[in-house]
């Protein structure tokens, strides 16, 4: 917002540059045109013209900054200088404040007047013409690169913003992806557990002191291990195994 208000601030300065050298370039065009209603007619079309011209190639300009392509290989500011200066916007505005200038210039010198500060300061007559009348559209060309600048720093901080945005998705996706990584490892984790703890329960079992238990656990994780078989991963005689399975009991 802050910077909207300061672009439109800089126009209304720029526009009352411009009304202010309408009347100085409309007396140097009068001073080629015939001394009539006319005359003056076309001397004021022609000066609106020129400063009409200023203001809309320093707009056109502007924009044309604006769409300056962002090279990151070569010679960088070289390429820049020459997409935003050497161009017909840029050179059309400079041949209408070079007409503009002379004839401000032209008007301070035939209405300048005789100031103490020449025979003070032994300054010329002709310092203070230029400075209140011909680099008045030098002055039009700085708010043009100022205004041209806006328009590039608006481009810079929206680029910076777009950039700032990737960032910020970037970061989110890889959170996202962080925490269903984490989700997977923790049921992995999960599931490691269970199968340590089914596994100690069957080590429990299979290394238990009573002879009773490692026969029923043999019998019901290898069902098809006969009787010898288990005898011997039990450490048991067969007719105790053979008594432990069909009665489901016995002594140690």
């Amino acid at each position: 917002m802050f910077a909207n208000l300061t672009t439109r601030l800089l126009w209304l300065v720029y526009g009352s540059l411009l009304a202010v050298l309408l009347p100085h370039t409309a007396w140097a065009f009068s001073r080629f045109e015939p001394d009539t209603r006319f005359g003056n007619v076309v001397a004021w079309v022609a000066a609106f013209a020129f400063e009409a011209a200023i203001a809309a190639l320093t707009a056109q300009l502007a924009r044309h900054v604006e769409a300056t392509p962002r090279w990151t290989v070569g010679r960088v500011w070289l390429r820049k200088f020459a997409y935003r200066w050497l161009n017909a916007y840029a050179g059309g505005l400079f041949l209408a404040l070079v007409i503009s200038g002379l004839a401000n210039f032209a008007h301070a010198v035939e209405f300048g007047q005789e100031l103490a500060v020449f025979g003070l300061y032994s300054l010329p007559p002709g310092f203070y013409s230029v400075a209140f009348g011909g680099i008045l559209p030098v002055v039009s060309l700085l708010f043009a690169g100022v205004l041209s600048n806006v328009a590039e720093t608006k481009t810079e901080q929206s680029e910076e913003v777009v950039a700032a945005k990737a960032t910020e998705r970037e970061a989110k996706k890889s959170e996202r992806e962080a925490k269903q990584e984490i989700a997977q490892l923790r049921q992995e984790l999960s599931t490691a557990n269970a199968r340590f703890a089914a596994a100690g329960d069957m080590f429990a079992r299979f290394l238990a002191d009573e002879k009773r238990e490692r026969i029923l656990f043999a019998r019901e994780r290898w069902p098809e291990l006969p009787a010898n078989a288990i005898a011997i991963i039990t450490e048991a005689s067969p007719g105790y195994v053979s008594e432990t399975l069909s009665k489901g009991n016995g002594g140690a």
